[in-house]
């Protein structure tokens, strides 16, 4: 992942870091073996995330988002 212009967070503006998965759910472990695969970016700042967008309610939720090559 470039570190080269940042992202922010749709939900309170914050800068995306780039998050290292630790758990175990099968489905984000097939994603993190698939091709072009590059890491998860997002936005921990949950004391920040009291909002609904686009009629989804982010309070107390982290936003995570794939990244891929290309």
């Amino acid at each position: 992942m470039s570190s080269g212009s940042s992202e922010v967070c749709p939900i309170c503006g914050s800068e995306l870091v780039v998050l290292k998965y630790l758990g175990k759910k099968r489905k984000l472990l097939r994603l993190a073996e698939s091709d072009g695969f590059c890491g998860f970016l997002g936005c921990i700042r949950v004391d920040l995330h009291d909002k609904v967008v686009d009629g989804v309610n982010h309070q107390g939720k982290a936003f995570v988002k794939p990244v891929f090559h290309g």
